[in-house]
C-alpha cells in the first residue's frame, strides 16, 4: 500500500471513529425522553386547523420531547409529525408590510410550546395556573416551579406576561386591601419582576431542522440540568405574530387571539383562516390547546373537555428515545397568577 493510500485510509478511519464517538456521546447525553401519540392534534377531539396552507393536520402534532445534557444547561428537542414551516420574507403580517421574517426571527412561527416543570414533586407546592389563554389548571400534585415558553416572539411574550401578571397582582391586592399607593404599586411591580425572572424562561437559543425544534435552557434557570425525577407538562398551541382584539361573545365566544393569550391562536365555532374551528357554542373558556402531553391512563380529550379534571404532569420513566404510536380514538381555567404567591 502506497503512503498516500495509507494516509487516506487513516483519515477515513479517523472520521468514522469520530462519528461513532459523537453518536455514543449523544446517546449518553440523553437525560430523558417523553413520547406522545401520533394523530392527536385535535384538542378535545373536535378542534380543527385553520383554513391555511401552513396549518395542515400533523403540523402541531407533537410526537416527542427529549432532553439532552449540554455544557451549562439542557437542550430540549421537540419533534412534530410534519416539517416545521419556516418564516417567509415575502409574507406580510400587518398593514405596514412587516414580513414574517421581520418578527419571527427564530426559524418558526406557527406554534408555541409550553413546558411546565415541577421540580420538587411536593403536593400543593408551586403554581397550578397555566400561561394566559391556555385555560387549563394543573393538578395540585403537578404544581410547577418553572415554566418555559418557546415562542416565535420571546421578548414580546415576556413583556406581555409581565403586564398580565402585574395586572392580576394589582387587582388581587386591591381586592384584599383597597386602593394602592404609588409606593405599594412599585413594590408589587418589583415582586412581579422577580417572579418573572425566577419562574419563566423564554428561549432564544433555538434551532429548527425539518420536523424538530431544539432550544437551550441554562442551568441558572432550572437550578441544574433537567432531571427525569421531575414532573413535566407540555402543551402546544397555535401562534399568531400580531396582536388582535378578541371577538365579542355575541359573535360566538371566540377565544384569543388577544393580548390575554400571549400571541396564540384561539378557537371558535365553524371554520376560519384566523383561528381553530370546533369551538363549543356558549363556552368562551374552551382551551385552544392543540396537543397535550398526559400520563399513561389519562386522556387528552378528557383533560380538554368541558368541566375537565386538573391536568397531571408526566414523570419520565427512563432516558429512552421515543417511538410515537398511533393515536387512539378521541376520547379549568388558570389564566391569572396567584397574586397571593407574589
Amino acid at each position: 500500500m502506497t503512503p498516500l493510500r495509507r494516509l487516506l485510509l487513516s483519515l477515513l478511519l479517523a472520521v468514522l471513529a469520530g462519528a461513532c464517538h459523537a453518536r455514543d456521546s449523544r446517546a449518553e447525553a440523553v437525560l430523558f425522553s417523553l413520547k406522545d401519540p401520533r394523530g392527536d392534534d385535535h384538542g378535545d377531539g373536535e378542534l380543527r386547523y385553520p383554513l391555511r396552507q401552513d396549518f395542515e393536520p400533523g403540523s402541531l402534532d407533537l410526537l416527542s420531547l427529549a432532553a439532552y445534557a449540554e455544557s451549562g444547561g439542557t437542550r430540549f428537542e421537540a419533534t412534530f409529525a410534519r416539517p416545521i414551516p419556516r418564516p417567509q420574507r415575502g409574507r406580510t403580517v400587518d398593514a405596514a408590510g412587516t414580513t414574517q421574517t421581520d418578527v419571527a426571527r427564530y426559524g418558526f412561527y406557527t406554534f408555541n410550546l409550553d413546558l411546565y416543570v415541577d421540580t420538587d414533586r411536593v403536593e400543593g407546592s408551586g403554581r397550578t395556573d397555566t400561561l394566559p389563554g391556555r385555560r387549563l389548571t394543573l393538578a395540585s400534585g403537578s404544581a410547577w416551579e418553572k415554566v418555559i415558553l418557546l415562542s416565535p416572539r420571546p421578548y414580546e411574550s415576556r413583556d406581555m406576561l409581565r403586564k398580565l401578571w402585574g395586572e392580576a397582582a394589582q387587582a388581587e391586592a386591591q381586592r384584599r386591601q383597597g386602593a394602592l399607593s404609588e409606593s405599594g404599586a412599585r413594590a408589587l411591580a418589583a415582586q412581579v419582576e422577580r417572579q418573572l425572572e425566577e419562574r419563566a424562561f423564554f428561549p432564544t437559543r433555538v434551532r429548527v431542522a425539518g420536523n424538530t425544534v431544539s432550544f437551550f435552557v441554562p442551568d441558572g434557570f432550572l437550578g441544574g440540568q433537567a432531571q427525569p425525577a421531575w414532573g413535566y407538562a407540555v402543551a402546544v398551541t397555535g401562534a399568531t405574530l400580531d396582536r388582535r382584539v378578541a371577538m365579542p361573545e355575541v359573535f360566538g365566544g371566540v377565544t384569543a387571539p388577544t393580548t390575554q393569550g400571549l400571541l396564540l391562536l384561539g378557537i371558535g365555532p365553524g371554520t376560519s383562516q384566523e383561528r381553530f374551528g370546533g369551538g363549543r357554542l356558549g363556552d368562551p373558556q374552551q382551551s385552544p390547546v392543540v396537543d397535550l402531553l398526559v400520563p399513561e391512563g389519562i386522556s387528552q380529550e378528557t383533560v380538554l373537555a368541558s368541566q375537565a379534571p386538573p391536568w397531571p404532569a408526566v414523570v419520565p420513566a427512563a432516558p429512552v428515545l421515543p417511538q410515537a404510536p398511533d393515536a387512539g380514538a378521541p376520547g379549568g381555567e388558570g389564566d391569572t397568577p396567584d397574586a397571593g404567591a407574589l
